[in-house]
């Protein structure tokens, strides 16, 4: 009897392992995430010949073709972009609903039905993405039950993880029809809790590994603004995939963005810099005022403009323009002029209006992309122009003299610049200076009135990413 119970014991022990990837996997997942899309689709399709009664590679083609749509969707045009996106989105749609079919009444094992389940919320995904959030969140749903059967079987099998936190966190963020839709289908949503299952995924899963690191990725820099948190999941995933071209640089305009240039040239002179983008680098080169190169890879982003990230060619030609505007390039800034759009236009005469200004700031940020020591950098404050006469470039004035001073730690002095800005009637100012603040909430610990009057003046601004961190402060301040 006691010989029984212990065989019994060590079947389940050996059944609570988590799934190790086999040597084919590892290099289907290596293919598809440094973007070797076609021969990681090759490779699945020969497991699959072998043996088709499995959903495990028909997963790995759909992850690569998924993570392929996200890089085509990136290089269509503006003209046919929503046109092209729907045929390339139905074009998934229609085979993943295929496999569903395939394997809908299949009995499957607890490996197997991790797979379907992860299927079914890449259909539940791609369905989002196409706006048909009915069949999103009946998809998502089986998703869910199908990981969570999983779950049952195999608490260690952390990799069921992503989808369930994927649904807890994306419902709980979803708002209008979306959100209506999710409700009545029972999806409440919990932002924390599904951020904690994407974290058990990325930190402990051995499968999904690249799907939840991206995920968060996706999470920290675009729906929390949280570039502390996101900066480490995206090294962890360059070190396991650095020939992956998009979340390269997603990751150095995640760093200049925080002002770290030294990584950003550090990437720029290895062997990975054909990877980087020619936006990449004439954001790096303008912000160094070295204005002839970031004019040199602004034209030549503008005549590679399929290959960059959404939005480069239009900050490309300002970089053009505002730099050949410092250097006296008349002529340049005559060609590109007509081409800004109308924020770019806006921001330009503001500093034709208010040149002394304007290019007194230029340098100020040259100062803090070169990493100017605090001496260095408050004598060169203490020439600044009276900003009395320039107020609609004050908000940016403070925000420059805060970065400084919370790159490098001195949130106090950081602290009482961003305050400045919190009155502004300048809405994207004015919404910089709070996420400042509330990070430096987060990072120390301030009287709790303080807290609380931040997450005040949050209640009063429409914007989710702020209210949705602001939980975070009003968990640790207890308001």
């Amino acid at each position: 009897m006691k010989y029984f119970l212990f065989v019994l014991l060590f079947c389940s022990l050996i059944n609570a392992q988590s799934i190790e990837p086999t040597q084919i996997d590892q290099q289907i997942i290596s293919l598809s995430f440094n973007e070797n899309f076609s021969q990681a689709i090759k490779l699945s399709q020969e497991q699959i010949n072998k043996n088709p009664n499995s959903p495990k590679y028909y997963y790995y083609i759909i992850n690569a073709k998924i993570l392929e749509y996200y890089q085509k969707v990136a290089e269509l045009s503006q003209e046919k972009r929503d046109e092209e996106r729907k045929a390339l989105n139905s074009e998934i749609i229609k085979y993943c609903e295929n496999i569903v079919d395939k394997f809908e009444d299949a009995s499957l094992n607890t490996e197997n039905k991790f797979y379907f389940s992860t299927i079914y919320g890449f259909l539940a995904r791609v369905y989002g993405v196409d706006g048909s959030w009915w069949s999103a969140f009946r998809t998502g749903l089986k998703a869910k039950a199908l990981a969570e059967e999983v779950i049952k079987a195999n608490p260690s099998f952390y990799d069921s993880y992503l989808v369930i936190g994927m649904l807890n966190y994306y419902s709980d963020r979803l708002s209008g029809v979306a959100g209506f839709i999710a409700g009545a289908l029972g999806f409440s949503g919990d932002r924390e809790k599904g951020l904690t299952q994407l974290r058990l995924a990325y930190e402990k899963g051995s499968i999904t590994f690249g799907l939840a690191a991206q995920t968060l990725i996706e999470v920290y820099s675009n729906l929390e603004d949280n570039e502390s948190a996101a900066v480490p999941v995206f090294e962890n995933f360059l070190k396991r995939f650095p020939e992956n071209k998009r979340t390269l640089n997603a990751y150095c305009q995640e760093l200049l963005s925080i002002w770290d240039l030294k990584k950003v040239e550090s990437i720029i002179k290895s062997d990975r810099q054909n990877l980087v983008s020619e936006f990449v680098r004439a954001r790096f080169y303008d912000m160094r005022g070295e204005s002839s190169l970031a004019i040199k890879f602004a034209e030549a982003a503008i005549a590679d403009e399929k290959h960059q990230p959404r939005g480069a060619a239009g900050s490309s030609r300002y970089i053009i323009v505002y730099n050949a505007w410092l250097t006296g390039d008349n002529a340049r800034v005559k060609k590109h002029l007509p081409e800004l759009n109308e924020r770019s236009l806006e921001s330009f005469n503001l500093s034709k209006k208010y040149e002394k200004e304007s290019k007194w700031l230029h340098e100020l940020i040259v100062q803090i992309a070169l990493g100017k020591n605090l001496g260095e950098f408050e004598s060169y404050t203490k020439s600044a122009p009276d900003f009395r006469y320039a107020k609609e470039l004050i908000d940016q004035y403070n925000y420059l003299i805060g970065s400084y001073y919370y790159k490098n730690n001195t949130l106090d002095k950081a602290e009482l610049w961003f305050k400045k800005s919190v009155p502004s009637s300048n809405e994207r100012e004015r919404n910089t200076a709070v996420k400042y603040l509330m990070e430096i909430y987060l990072k120390s610990t301030v009287d709790k009135s303080k807290a609380k009057y931040l997450v005040d003046v949050i209640d009063d601004i429409d914007n989710d990413r702020l209210s949705y961190r602001a939980r975070d402060l009003e968990k640790k301040y207890n308001l």
